[in-house]
């Protein structure tokens, strides 16, 4: 099976800490050796707004840019000749299903703000359409999940989206694996031509064979990450982010000699 799909995270998956490093140069090795033989579209799914991953993508001297991306862990947008194309069918719904989520639980976001905002080691700051919430230490990060679950653990509907210290809240059916699935019904591709890779928990819900049959997470991937790789026959690199995620695109989908 050919790779028709491949999505991959940003931060810590294919860009590791130094932001000045020119951004995995092996994946591109791969992407571009792997596209002289048939059409690979790359989707960038991520927690940053589209001028955030422009930058970065800038930044790292990335050779080219991703054709599709997933902001805010839940809009989705094509990417044509440098520029981000909202996919309105999807995000017009998005916008709305949030908005009235937040207007429906507005005093649980008040009530998080006032319990769990109120300590010197957490920040609440205002995210996609919401509050958002920065722990600033190991223990903080602990505590600030286990009250927040706590919160809202009698409405399903919400979820908190994690990633290392920053908290964000969605609607339960708006993830990356939703936004993917969405992106292959557009492209008509099948989890069975799909690659994911990511390392942090905003990535779990996309790293599932009912959305790609071929799952990878680098070294450096939070311990919840590797094992759900491990449980659903994923492949688990030895290297760290960029070079992790080529050494398992080379392991699933070697180039031709």
């Amino acid at each position: 099976m050919k790779a028709q799909l491949v999505c991959t995270d940003f931060d810590g998956t294919l860009a590791g800490e130094n932001p000045e490093e020119p951004l995995a140069p092996r994946f591109f090795q791969w992407l571009s050796g792997s596209r002289k033989s048939g059409e690979i579209s790359w989707v960038v799914a991520t927690g940053r707004s589209w001028e955030s991953l422009r930058e970065a993508l800038v930044a790292h001297q990335a050779p080219v840019m991703p054709d599709w991306i997933v902001t805010v862990e839940r809009e989705i947008h094509q990417v044509k000749e440098g520029q981000a194309h909202s996919l309105e069918a999807w995000n017009k719904v998005c916008a709305e299903t949030h908005q009235a989520l937040f207007g429906r639980h507005g005093a649980l976001l008040e009530r998080i703000e006032r319990e769990v905002g109120s300590t010197d080691e957490v920040t609440v700051i205002p995210d996609a359409g919401a509050i958002g919430l920065i722990a600033g230490s190991k223990e903080s990060i602990d505590r600030t999940d286990a009250l927040v679950n706590e919160i809202i653990r009698e409405h399903p509907e919400i979820s908190t989206v994690r990633n290392g210290p920053y908290f964000r809240f969605a609607h339960v059916d708006y993830h990356k694996g939703s936004c993917l699935a969405e992106i292959q019904k557009l492209l008509d591709l099948p989890p069975s031509s799909t690659f994911i890779a990511g390392d942090n928990l905003n990535d779990l819900p996309m790293l599932r064979r009912k959305f790609g049959h071929f799952l990878a997470c680098p070294s450096n991937s939070v311990p919840e990450v590797l094992g759900q790789v491990r449980k659903e026959g994923g492949y688990l690199a030895s290297g760290t982010a960029g070079d992790g995620i080529a050494e398992a695109l080379f392991h699933w989908f070697p180039l031709p000699a």
